[in-house]
């Protein structure tokens, strides 16, 4: 049974930073407000003066925090390990509780989350295609580049590049992976709600690799929302009960490491559940007698900040899994470790920051004059085609793919063993 998560911000956790400034060196949002306040240093200070009484908790005070990404460079970069995200979360608890604001579309996103799995969400993702599919033709926003439909909705933040939902919505659940031979373990995937939903051939990629790598592999089959998002905007008791619910189930199996292909997902599950976690890159790396072969293209990568920061991987790890590839070439971009903007609900309640952050990102990518654009996070995946087709003229000739298709597609021995 999960431990109840403490939500009271203390002083002594509200007076760790000694704001020396490192923070707003790698900081996005601030990248683009310059403004004290829209710095990691800036909201520390705000929740610090509010815990110690000498400035009241106002709306304008949650904004400043709601205005954080909550990508958590500041933690990998802080001398002095301050831990933003403990302060973080537990300073929107308190706002959302003390003022009661309500956010209709929040609070439909979160609530759609925490569906997500269940009977009602499977059965209505089954006729998710055919609905996207008559909006497209009716509309004529089909992007086939990118396997996607444009959402024109006429207002800004709400009009995007959503990819088509998978033809079989949770169609991995109960999937069991046997490797052909020398089994080196048994892993646990942990899918997450957007390969579950909309990426659905990656999960498969990912089965794939890890076969391929030697390990079984088994997909639990009433996983929901690993609840990140939920405890990140300080919805603590919704990411409760989605914890509880994914443990009961997970405990169900037996198994060496979780594997993920969604580092916020593989954060929450590392850090909160306490599971021992990797990512499938990791598992790559690990094992490098895999063979991919490319065709003489130019790759290039964005490494997702949860990856990082929130599961710790090595960026080392990514780079030396492309770089692996015979035929091809990686080339890293300048801003390749900077957020791209879309931080989930961040992306709509901070619209004209995170188009920054996206056109910045797109600017980044086009420069490296990568054929292909590779990322380990669904989320980043969807956001960055999201951004080269609103940004860039040269998008039907830039592939947007999460880094388990690209590998999948260039693996020498394909064969697999799905039953």
């Amino acid at each position: 049974m999960a431990n109840k998560i403490k939500v009271e911000l203390s002083l002594e956790l509200a007076h760790q930073c000694v704001k020396c400034s490192a923070c707003r060196s790698v900081c996005p949002t601030y990248s683009v407000v310059k403004e004290e306040r829209s710095s990691p240093r800036g909201r520390l200070a705000l929740a610090e003066a509010v815990v110690d009484g000498i400035m009241p908790l106002t709306e304008e005070v949650v904004a400043q925090w709601n205005e954080c990404a909550m990508c958590r460079r500041c933690e990998w970069i802080c001398p002095n390990e301050v831990e933003y995200k403990e302060i973080m979360f537990r300073a929107r608890y308190m706002g959302n509780k003390e003022l009661d604001k309500k956010d209709f579309v929040k609070t439909t996103v979160f609530t759609g989350l925490s569906m997500m799995g269940n009977l009602i969400t499977k059965t209505a993702m089954k006729f998710a295609p055919s609905l996207m599919q008559a909006y497209g033709k009716l509309f004529k926003k089909e992007v086939p580049e990118y396997n996607a439909v444009f959402l024109d909705t006429g207002i800004p933040k709400y009009t995007k590049l959503i990819p088509k939902p998978t033809a079989k919505p949770f169609g991995l659940r109960g999937k069991i992976v046997k490797p052909k031979k020398d089994k080196k373990g048994r892993l646990l995937f942990f899918t997450g709600c957007m390969i579950d939903a909309f990426y659905g051939k990656t999960g498969e990629n990912v089965l794939k690799l890890m076969e391929t790598a030697g390990y079984e592999v088994v997909v639990p089959e009433n996983i929901r929302c690993c609840g990140a998002p939920h405890l990140y905007g300080g919805n603590v008791e919704a990411f409760e009960k989605l914890m509880k619910h994914n443990k009961e189930e997970i405990d169900k199996y037996e198994f060496d490491y979780i594997v993920v292909a969604c580092p916020t997902c593989g954060g929450a599950l590392k850090e909160e559940y306490k599971y021992p976690v990797k990512d499938f890159a990791e598992i790559l790396e690990e094992q490098g007698y895999i063979t991919f072969k490319g065709n003489g293209e130019k790759v290039t990568f964005h490494f997702p900040c949860h990856s990082y920061t929130a599961m710790n991987t090595n960026p080392n790890t990514y780079r030396n899994v492309l770089k692996s590839i015979k035929n091809a070439e990686y080339v890293e971009g300048e801003q390749a470790m900077m957020c791209c903007g879309f931080a989930g609900y961040f992306s709509v309640a901070n619209y004209e920051v995170a188009t920054e952050l996206q056109k910045r990102k797109v600017k980044d990518l086009e420069n490296t004059q990568a054929q292909y654009v590779l990322s380990d996070c669904p989320g980043c995946v969807f956001n960055i085609a999201d951004g080269m087709y609103k940004h860039s003229e040269n998008y039907k000739n830039i592939k947007v793919q999460h880094l388990a298709d690209y590998l999948a597609e260039r693996l020498v021995e394909e064969e697999t063993n799905l039953r």
